[in-house]
């Protein structure tokens, strides 16, 4: 794409800004993006209410998806280790939930701050997976909600859930395909770049020690991400083979197979925990 400095002028006027370059991340650049996108389909408010309205969608997008993320992340790393030392299983003690929590935080907080001080490493180099990885989910998602389903004898009703499982995950395998084995320069394949960078590194050349040291970093960054599109690709279809599996021993069943273990009524006095103790 060719852009204008006038272009680029006019385009911070518009929203509002005193500029548009050296903005930190892809953020203003999407939120740019959902301004003239916005502001085409209802041109009533100008790009800078757009704009600012994308900032705020993406930050409340991120917020609650790291949040979710820590919550759940929490339960699971309390669970496994929770096989090492067993206190920390326990979901209803504040030191373990702590302890499992700052371990979640820590995590993502690692690749943010590789991000910010390591230009090709950290958060930077697993974003082409994000998109990708975010599709997956909301689609594992449906295929549990259609289990679900079949499990409650509601099977006329799975389309509502099937259709769009079938959707992304047609679309995401396809991206994640191309992203992995493609040799389209433009589509950035993980293989076809890692393969590009080493073939620079063989060739040397004027090449200072610098730019091989990054160059290697490339190459591994890459050979990363296609190893966890791979992992990605493996966890998602088991999912959905089990999820097939568990159809076909459920669906000669006249009952509802929903519940795995019979209902218990809470007493009166309310459940006790170790805590009370």
């Amino acid at each position: 794409f060719v852009i204008s400095p006038e272009q680029i002028l006019q385009t911070a006027k518009d929203i509002g800004e005193p500029s548009v370059l050296n903005r930190a991340g892809g953020a203003p650049t999407l939120a740019v993006g959902i301004a003239h996108v916005f502001h085409k389909i209802i041109p009533m408010a100008d790009m800078g209410f757009w704009y600012h309205f994308g900032i705020l969608f993406e930050a409340l997008f991120i917020l609650t998806a790291l949040d979710a993320g820590t919550r759940a992340g929490r339960f699971m790393l309390q669970d496994l280790l929770g096989n090492f030392v067993p206190f920390l299983k326990k979901t209803d003690s504040l030191v373990a939930g702590i302890i499992g929590t700052a371990g979640c935080v820590g995590l993502w907080g690692y690749l943010l701050y590789q991000g910010v001080v390591d230009p090709l490493g950290g958060v930077k180099s697993l974003w082409p997976l994000f998109g990708i990885s975010n599709q997956m989910l909301a689609a594992v998602a449906l295929v549990l909600g259609t289990v679900v389903l079949v499990k409650m004898q509601r099977t006329k009703y799975i389309w509502v859930t099937v259709i769009p499982a079938a959707w992304l995950l047609l679309c995401t395998t396809w991206a994640l395909g191309l992203k992995l084995f493609s040799s389209n320069p433009q589509m950035e394949g993980f293989f076809f770049m890692a393969q590009q960078y080493k073939e620079k590194i063989a060739a040397g050349g004027e090449l200072t020690a610098q730019q091989i040291a990054n160059m290697n970093h490339i190459v591994v960054n890459n050979y990363t991400n296609a190893g966890l599109s791979i992992l990605f690709l493996v966890v998602v279809y088991s999912i959905i083979f089990y999820g097939i599996k568990t159809w076909l021993n459920v669906r000669n069943n006249k009952v509802r197979t929903d519940k795995e273990t019979p209902y218990v009524p809470v007493p009166e006095g309310g459940v006790k925990t170790s805590s009370h103790h």
